[in-house]
């Protein structure tokens, strides 16, 4: 098994981003594919409707090729359809990967957003039951514990200083007792979980290797479009955290941990990336460090 360095498909330069569409139907020729419309929701490629030669319905990515995407299509192969939309070939030259579209598709945000945030927890705790498992051997995965260098490393005065040393002072404590490392989806959130018939599959995981609790801490912080909004935060978390505790035979302040750890990590992303300055997981990752104490 290859730990690779952290997974960051941070945006291309503009010549290669223009070169997408055309590169999409030079890929759809040579699989035989029919195109269909663009679909929503790419931050860091093209994501195309597609229909094989067979009939069968499927979605058709590029990114920018590399390190970072060879392990999401190590990652979809290995769980070949069980829990995550199957991964049904791969160009790692081109940056092409060719999915199952699943039924529906609708996110799993959607039921946040109707009120029913303890369904979408228990969804994604079960997800993760079914997605953790020993990395394949000799796999290009990401390590995800790498990634806590980034905290490390910014010094940006947008990324408070206590809050960086609280981070990092967890992250050590997790990292001393941590349990063994299983494959990870490493960006398991309510837009990254669709409804596929009656159950509800990933798509686009990092692909990473780490302690199972690493998971939860991106759902935690998210969805950033509905939960930091939420008048009972706190209470949301505490239900979040006890559930993801219960069905994960886990304890919670790890859990809280995590998702704290986790927040901080994305807002120093957002600040190397240069997409922003993290307020969006600030809320709540403030509320569950409170849970840490």
């Amino acid at each position: 098994m290859n730990g690779a360095e952290p997974r960051r498909s941070t945006p291309g330069p503009q010549e290669w981003r223009a070169a997408l569409a055309a590169r999409a139907v030079a890929v759809a020729r040579d699989w035989r594919l029919t195109l269909g419309p663009v679909l929503p929701g790419s931050t860091q490629g093209l994501v195309h409707a597609a229909t094989c030669a067979d009939g069968r319905a499927a979605v058709l990515k590029l990114e920018k090729p590399g390190q970072g995407l060879e392990a999401q299509a190590e990652a979809l192969a290995a769980w070949d359809g069980d829990g995550a939309a199957r991964l049904l070939r791969f160009d790692a030259v081109r940056g092409a990967l060719l999915l199952e579209r699943l039924a529906r598709g609708e996110p799993l945000v959607r039921l946040c957003e109707e009120g029913r945030d303890d369904d979408a927890t228990d969804v994604l705790a079960g997800l993760m039951l079914r997605l953790h498992r020993p990395a394949p051997a000799d796999a290009v995965l990401a390590d995800a514990h790498g990634w806590i260098r980034a905290i490390e490393a910014c010094r940006d005065p947008r990324l408070d200083p206590r809050l960086r040393d609280r981070a990092l002072g967890l992250y050590r404590d997790l990292n001393a007792s941590a349990r063994p490392p299983v494959l990870l989806h490493g960006d398991l959130h309510h837009r990254n979980v669709l409804r596929d018939g009656d159950g509800w599959r990933a798509i686009d995981p990092f692909g990473a290797i780490g302690e199972p609790a690493f998971d939860t801490g991106t759902l935690l912080t998210n969805p950033v479009s509905w939960l930091p909004h939420q008048r009972d935060l706190a209470a949301i978390q505490a239900r979040r955290v006890a559930l993801l505790a219960e069905r994960l035979g886990e304890e919670r302040g790890r859990i809280a941990a995590w998702g704290f750890v986790v927040g901080v990590l994305k807002t120093a992303w957002d600040i190397e990336d240069g997409t922003g300055d993290g307020r969006q997981w600030r809320a709540a990752a403030d509320v569950l460090e409170t849970m840490t104490r």
